[in-house]
């Protein structure tokens, strides 16, 4: 609480636009790694119209509640969160019945498998016919579903993963650009750990030996602002409001003695991690890998 009021003591009270003079957007627009740096002048609107986009689009993008901006804050303006559509063909509380809807489906040539989804502690099982980046081919996928009998199928859209825009595979000078240079970088072998305030890493990255390119990705928000990067979830609540459902939850041993919840989520080749601290609110740290 203390942090959050010496923040806002030193960022002033600011109000639509941000209230000084001139300014210009900082971006990197190496294809869809497209990030904004707000500036001394800029507002929500201007930012928007600028990159072709709603004043809604940006918030839902970011997780903004108000059109107040910052300066120094950053602003994801690419589609990162766009993912799969999957159609699901049922969802049961009993594996035994999802196994039966898979093979009724499979009968009928129509390719099944069976997913998992923990929604407020509880797991369902849910009979997946698909995942498709091009929603028009998963409407396709529904339709035939439809005519095999299962009526109330419809479509799943599963974010992609990623932390703020950044997954396996991406360069390392991709993290530079979205989340800013840091002020110390600690390198041990292909590991490399960039400090943007206070005592900890905020970002620790371990480097593919072949090509440089991102390995693994853990992501630390006790060591980040909320203020400056307000795409990132810094609670459980907004984690679960931005990827969803986790595939798999499970209680861990942390601080010694105390218990810790991890979610996990599993899409395509990778996997995201999401540690919620013993308050049960607190995101201790987000880790991308691949699978």
């Amino acid at each position: 609480m203390m942090k959050k009021i010496k923040q806002a003591l030193a960022a002033g009270v600011i109000s639509l636009a941000v209230i000084f003079s001139g300014g210009t957007v900082l971006a990197d627009h190496s294809g869809d790694k497209e990030i904004a740096v707000v500036k001394k002048g800029d507002t929500l609107y201007s930012l928007a119209k600028k990159h072709h986009l709603s004043v809604t689009q940006m918030m839902e993008l970011n997780d903004l509640t108000g059109t107040t901006i910052y300066p120094g804050q950053r602003f994801i303006l690419s589609g990162e969160e766009a993912g799969f559509h999957k159609i699901i063909a049922g969802s049961f509380s009993k594996k035994e019945n999802a196994e039966k809807q898979a093979a009724l489906l499979k009968k009928k040539e129509i390719p099944a498998a069976i997913s998992t989804a923990v929604i407020d502690g509880k797991t369902y099982y849910r009979v997946q016919t698909g995942a498709f980046k091009n929603k028009k081919n998963a409407v396709q996928q529904l339709e035939a579903v439809k005519k095999a009998g299962i009526n109330d199928a419809f479509i799943l859209t599963s974010p992609s993963l990623h932390i703020f825009g950044l997954k396996p595979g991406d360069a390392y000078d991709d993290i530079i650009n979205r989340m800013g240079k840091p002020k110390k970088t600690e390198t041990q072998l292909n590991i490399k750990s960039l400090y943007y305030q206070g005592d900890g890493a905020g970002v620790r990255v371990t480097l593919n030996m072949k090509d440089g390119t991102i390995g693994s990705l853990a992501v630390y928000p006790e060591y980040l602002s909320p203020r400056l990067f307000p795409a990132l979830p810094f609670t459980k609540a907004e984690a679960v409001k931005l990827y969803g459902d986790a595939n798999k939850t499970k209680s861990v041993t942390c601080y010694e003695s105390a218990k810790c919840e991890e979610l996990t989520y599993v899409l395509d080749h990778l996997e995201l991690k999401v540690r919620i601290d013993r308050d049960q609110t607190t995101v201790q740290f987000l880790e991308i890998l691949y699978r």
